[in-house]
């Protein structure tokens, strides 16, 4: 019989990270969405200086202050990304075509509503609440068809294979102006995450050779332990791993925002809080049919060492730090610029906690490091009135946050440059916005020798396109935006 081995079983505990990836492949840095918000998309997501619209709850909160009467905004982003993994080594006999892996976000096209409304209270407050994702992502490389041969599965399925994530901010602000031209806002936020993450286990080439050499000399008592776990990995059954989790906790925001030069330039800060997400869930764990060590160990005895129980996931989403400026100083352009900080570097690692720890091989906690960096990001926006429309267009630069060691089907993250424009129509006291946006992720290669036996070094090549409808409705205050 096998015995009660207590590995260190990384890949379990990477699964309960990755679930709280987020939902989008347009996220920027690591997993924050920042395309919120048609017209401030855009302008490229140059908007703390602008915030003249409901957004504003999102991008600078104090910017709700200089929106008088009552306003209503409803929006729908749809998200298309396509991710490709080209390794560089894969296990003897895999086969794989020449452009490598496609990580399909499924389903192929998300669609992320967002919501503001804003009420004046009076002449100096104002209160919002929005309804919005900051943070998600969403991906599949492999369905986990038993039937398929390993030989042309994924390669990288021990480290992860489908993640996905979707954070929700619930956020009543209330925003005050301390003088005609200064205004100040601060906002609660009930921020609800719900994380799904599923993946391979018992690796051959690495979780499953620890495994093997500590029930090698139950099978192989005549052999070296080393030798018999090299053997032992190669005919254990391939197992997968799937957790499912929620959190609940809460976030904050504030801003301020400056109008100077006649009204003409206008200087916004913004911080959002960090959270700690804690993810109360499930682990469930299922395993091949046919294999090799059958005869000599059941599946009943892998359903005992790897049972389903409930799981805790401890993960930091970072806080962020912006400042924007936008004038209207130059004709009747408008020309914004943004820069923002993320605190990623929180996120040097994720714990997680099994709770049936005897006699099982899901140890107590595990921490796996990630050691991410600090995440910089720049935005340019313009807009012009043109013949009843407003047209926009904007371009930005997102820095990646993941080093190289962490990139793989989890985080196929790189830096990028986004592109894109709008154009609005009002009618009365409603208006239309839309709004495109492509995103060139920078290819990147990977060499990392510790990640050789997950097969996740390699080329990865995204890229991601975003298109977005807003409707604003107004009541009451006119219309007082901020140039076009």
């Amino acid at each position: 019989m096998v015995g009660s081995p207590r590995t260190t079983w990384r890949l379990l505990a990477l699964m309960g990270f990755i679930l709280l990836l987020p939902t989008s492949p347009c996220r920027a840095s690591a997993f924050t969405i920042h395309e919120l918000g048609a017209r401030a998309v855009g302008l490229g997501g140059a908007f703390i200086g602008v915030a003249d619209d409901g957004s504003a709850l999102y991008y600078n909160p104090a910017g709700i202050a200089f929106q008088p009467g009552t306003r209503f905004q409803m929006e729908a982003l749809v998200v298309h990304g396509q991710f490709r993994f080209v390794p560089s080594e894969a296990p003897p006999g895999t086969v794989f075509g020449k452009e490598g892996y496609d990580g399909y976000i499924k389903p192929k096209y998300i669609v992320l509503p967002n919501m503001y409304m804003t009420k004046q209270l009076g002449a100096k407050w104002t209160a919002g609440l929005g309804l919005f994702a900051p943070f998600g992502l969403g991906a599949n490389w492999t369905n986990f068809k038993d039937s398929d041969a390993k030989e042309i599965k994924f390669v990288g399925r021990y480290a992860t294979s489908r993640p996905k994530m979707e954070s929700i901010w619930i956020q009543p602000t209330v925003a005050c102006r301390l003088s005609d031209n200064l205004s100040f806002a601060v906002g609660l936020a009930l921020v609800h995450t719900h994380v799904l993450l599923e993946q391979s286990v018992l690796n051959p080439y690495d979780d499953g050779r620890t495994f093997g050499e500590q029930v090698s000399p139950k099978i192989f008592p005549a052999e070296d332990a080393k030798l018999g776990g090299n053997i032992v990995a190669r005919l254990l059954p391939e197992g997968r791993s799937r957790f499912a989790g929620v959190s609940n906790n809460i976030g904050g925001t504030a801003g301020l925002l400056w109008r100077v030069a006649n009204k003409k330039v206008r200087i916004g800060l913004v911080y959002r809080t960090a959270v700690v997400q804690h993810f109360d869930g499930k682990s469930s764990f299922a395993f091949t049919q046919n294999y090799a060590l059958k005869p000599f160990v059941g599946l009943s005895k892998f359903a005992e060492l790897f049972p389903g129980q409930r799981a805790r996931v401890t993960f930091p989403t970072p806080g962020t730090y912006g400042f924007g400026i936008a004038t209207t100083a130059i004709g009747k352009n408008l020309f914004a610029m943004d820069v923002q900080f993320q605190d990623y570097q929180r996120l040097k690692y994720v714990v997680l906690n099994f709770t049936k720890t005897v006699d099982t091989a899901t140890p107590a906690e595990l921490r796996l490091q990630f050691d991410f960096r600090n995440a910089l990001a720049v935005r340019f926006g313009w807009a012009r009135p043109m013949k009843g429309f407003t047209v926009r267009a904007g371009m930005a630069f997102d820095g990646s946050p993941v080093p190289e060691k962490s990139v793989g089907p989890l985080w196929p993250d790189s830096t990028r440059y986004n592109f894109g424009g709008g154009i609005s129509k009002q009618i009365r006291n409603k208006e239309i916005s839309v709004f495109y946006q492509a995103t060139q992720f920078l290819n990147r290669t990977t060499d990392v020798a510790a990640n050789a036996k997950q097969f996740t070094n390699g080329q990865y090549n995204n890229f991601a396109q975003l298109v977005g409808i807003s409707m604003r409705l107004r009541n009451g205050g006119g219309n007082l935006e901020f140039g076009p």
